[in-house]
């Protein structure tokens, strides 16, 4: 389940439960925006809670992964076969 950070309240979303996707962006991490602060959608989808991102890692993929996510195994594959790198944690 790929999931980032809002680019406008800094909580964490799913790509397919916004607007991700749509549109033509260069840079979707600096302007992908959750569900609720969307204005194409304007409200959260309910799919699960809205909980903020500080704590989750930004990895080199773009998308945020728990600590348990990096500590696995299949992420260390990741590291050393696709090159994923854990690049920060989210402080604020």
């Amino acid at each position: 389940m790929p999931i980032f950070r809002c680019s406008k309240c800094g909580c964490v979303e799913n790509t397919a439960t916004s607007g991700y996707w749509w549109g033509d962006r260069e840079d979707r991490s600096e302007t992908a925006m959750c569900s609720q602060c969307d204005p194409a959608i304007g409200k959260w989808h309910g799919r699960f809670p809205k909980q903020s991102a500080k704590g989750f890692i930004l990895c080199s993929d773009g998308f945020l992964y728990t600590k348990e996510d990096v500590a696995s195994e299949h992420f260390k594959w990741r590291t050393q076969h696709q090159g994923l790198v854990a690049v920060r944690e989210i402080t604020e």
